[in-house]
């Protein structure tokens, strides 16, 4: 009977005419209209997230760039009170003499190459010395200007907006205007320090924006600071209107797609504010760049849907033309068989067809390269060849629910699986199924591909994010430490001692001498550990420049560099052959002064002291050493080496900060290379590190 119906309605299909043909379109569309919903979906999906990730790359640049400009600032407001603290200009400047106290200050601009110029104003604002001198300015009156305003508001340190100096040339300039105490707490004057725009400028043309894009900064007026496009002289340009600065003014931070009219462009804007100056960065790009990679993305993946699209307008050709022309299929058969399989052989993605009792059918050279199977040895196999054993419970059950009660979890879907390759290897797939229902039962054709690109791709994204939070983080707490609340203090308690040693000394009994003495140590102590601290920070945001590197030459320098030690001479050090390497020079120096100062330093004292440097070979790795034979360390406490003040002798022993193995760590972490030490109790340590994969030479 059903041969009968079947012969029917295809003579009825042949004869039918246009009527037969929306029968066809209908089956036809059947078939498609799931495949285009799912590529839909992914494409959306795709188009979402490849624009988030262009879109959070260009607010991390803004952030960036927010997070330089305060550390600047506030570098700049430290090396003013640095100054204004000085016990002896303060002193002169509460005397009233002006010149002797600008001439203290005489090689600033020189010494810090972004500060041009130097003046001294009393508490009403009327300037009194300045350096280097321009005719005409000393007398003059600058209580209208906005850094005294700043300043004179509380009496504290103040950065001021942009604007034209009124002596000539009438560069633009920042003023950073701190004020001048005396012992009593009462202010005899103020400090001003004057930065040209150009400075700016050139501390954010550091950060790498894109091909066409650009950063640009803003004071708390919403006047441009520094903008790449525009002049850094004449008038300053107000772009207090702008929405972005408004918001970025306003404290917020954010990423936009807006139209600019003057170009008549869309772009990518992100701003950022900058923490305690009321200041703000916006960073630009064209879309045309900003979205480039996702575009071209974009591209390849609806190419991939087209081909995919047009497997199954020919699968779903040959299904109608099968029906329609069964008295003639024995001939058409081979032919159109023939055709798909030519199109799906060359196919990049795996397809792999199943019958309803889950063994394969179908295998192309996708899936052959995808799972590591010839399609002799798949076809006739359970699909539960390609999955690990943790699914394959879920798949048999999934399989009979469908066959029983026609419910599909993941069939018209694209769905996250993991496979197993021949070798047991199991990696992350996309399948996209389709089930095709034929007088000789139900038949599921998949499409899968291989996703590990695409997770190690995600897996990439997350990670950076994870570096710039940890980044900001770590810059936060160092503008925290490295604040005037921390260093001044410590300044005016190694100041002031001093002062009472060298003055008083007769007047003092030899234990009040004794506490002086041990408060200056104390100081000084802890100003070393500030600097520590700013050269560890310092390293997540310098640059690594890698070249080829003689480690004999960075051996010598460091030595060199540890002349002053006076046990320097009292040790014998031997430089063994050490292969030249590619790193950064300065970096691999650093390493090389941290581990020979400490090797000397536990070293010294002892007879027969000695320090070796030298190289050997592990599986092609060049592995760099400091060995020494002095206090060495109890082994069971290695773990602790290499942490930020982390120290293994009591300071009473010898003397150091706590800091220089964590330097050691993060630089050799940066080269990509690994660093461990081995010692024994008096016996001495030696610390071996290696820099990387393509460390050799």
């Amino acid at each position: 009977m059903l041969t009968r119906f079947s012969d029917w309605l295809g003579h009825r299909l042949l004869k039918g005419g246009k009527r037969n043909w929306l029968i066809i379109l209908s089956v036809f569309f059947v078939i498609i209209f799931p495949l285009i919903l799912i590529a839909a979906f992914s494409y959306i999906r795709t188009h979402r997230d490849l624009t988030d990730f262009a879109l959070s790359r260009r607010q991390a640049i803004a952030s960036l760039a927010a997070a330089t400009i305060k550390e600047k600032l506030d570098r700049l407001i430290d090396i003013g009170v640095s100054l204004a603290t000085r016990v002896r200009f303060a002193e002169l400047v509460g005397l009233g003499r002006w010149e002797e106290a600008i001439e203290i200050l005489r090689a600033v601009p020189k010494d810090f190459s972004f500060i041009d110029r130097v003046f001294l104003a009393d508490p009403g604002a009327t300037l009194m010395a300045d350096t280097p001198e321009l005719a005409g300015e000393r007398g003059r009156n600058f209580a209208y200007r906005d850094w005294y305003q700043g300043v004179s508001h509380k009496w504290e340190p103040y950065t001021s907006g942009v604007y034209q100096r009124a002596a000539e040339p009438r560069f633009n300039v920042v003023a950073v205007a701190v004020p001048i105490k005396a012992k009593d707490r009462d202010i005899t004057g103020i400090l001003v320090l004057q930065v040209r725009i150009d400075s700016l400028l050139a501390w954010m043309k550091e950060i790498e924006v894109g091909p066409s894009g650009f950063l640009f900064a803003v004071d708390r007026e919403g006047k441009v600071v520094a903008h790449p496009q525009q002049a850094v002289q004449g008038k300053t340009t107000d772009y207090s209107t702008f929405p972005s600065v408004q918001k970025v003014l306003g404290g917020k931070q954010g990423v936009e797609v807006l139209f600019n009219p003057m170009e008549k462009e869309d772009r990518v804007v992100a701003y950022a504010p900058v923490p305690g100056y009321g200041w703000g960065v916006i960073a630009q790009e064209p879309t045309a760049t900003a979205f480039a990679a996702r575009n071209s993305s974009l591209r390849r993946l609806l190419f991939t849907y087209g081909f995919i699209a047009l497997l199954a307008m020919v699968l779903a050709y040959l299904i109608v033309r099968t029906f329609v022309e069964r008295k003639t299929v024995e001939e058409l058969l081979t032919a159109s068989e023939e055709r798909f399989r030519g199109m799906a052989e060359a196919a990049s993605d795996a397809i792999i067809s199943a019958d309803s009792s889950g063994n394969i059918t179908y295998f192309n050279r996708g899936a052959e390269r995808m799972f590591g199977y010839i399609a002799g040895e798949a076809v006739g196999q359970p699909l539960t060849l390609l999955m690990p054993e943790t699914f394959r419970d879920a798949h048999r059950q999934g399989l009979k629910r469908f066959l029983s009660t026609g419910e599909a979890r993941v069939i018209g879907k694209t769905v996250e699986l993991v496979g197993k390759r021949r070798d047991g290897a199991e990696f992350p797939l996309e399948l996209s199924l389709s089930t095709l229902r034929t007088s000789e039962g139900v038949f599921f054709t998949g499409i899968l591909r291989d996703a590990t690109e695409r997770k190690r791709f995600e897996a990439e994204i997350l990670d950076r994010n994870k570096q710039i939070e940890a980044a900001n983080k770590e810059l936060e707490a160092f503008s925290y430490s490295v604040s005037h609340d921390l260093r001044a203090p410590l300044r005016a308690m190694d100041g002031f001692s001093r002062i009472l040693l060298e003055k008083q000394t007769s007047q003092l009994p030899p234990e009040n001498q004794r506490y002086l003495g041990l408060i200056r140590d104390n100081a000084q102590q802890m100003g070393r550990l500030i600097d520590d601290l700013l050269a560890f920070s310092r390293l997540s945001r310098q640059a690594l420049r890698k070249q080829t590197v003689a480690p004999a030459e960075m051996v010598r320098q460091a030595l060199n560099d540890l002349r002053h030690e006076e046990t320097n001479g009292q040790v014998q050090i031997s430089v063994g052959d050490l292969v030249a390497c590619q790193a950064d020079p300065a970096l691999l120096r650093q390493i090389f002064v941290n581990l020979l100062s400490n090797a000397i330093k536990f070293a010294s004292g002892r007879e027969g002291a000695r320090v070796e440097i030298g190289c050997f070979t592990d599986n092609g790795e060049p592995v760099y050493f400091v060995k020494d034979n002095g206090a060495g360390f109890d082994m069971k406490y290695a773990d602790k080496l290499f942490g930020v003040f982390q120290r293994l002798h009591r300071a009473e022993e010898y003397e150091g900060t706590g800091v220089g193995l964590a330097i050691v760590h993060r630089i050799v972490s940066r080269h990509g290379g690994r660093v461990w030490a081995e010692a024994e109790m008096d016996k001495g340590a030696t610390f071996y590190f290696t820099l990387g994969g393509d460390s050799g030479s």
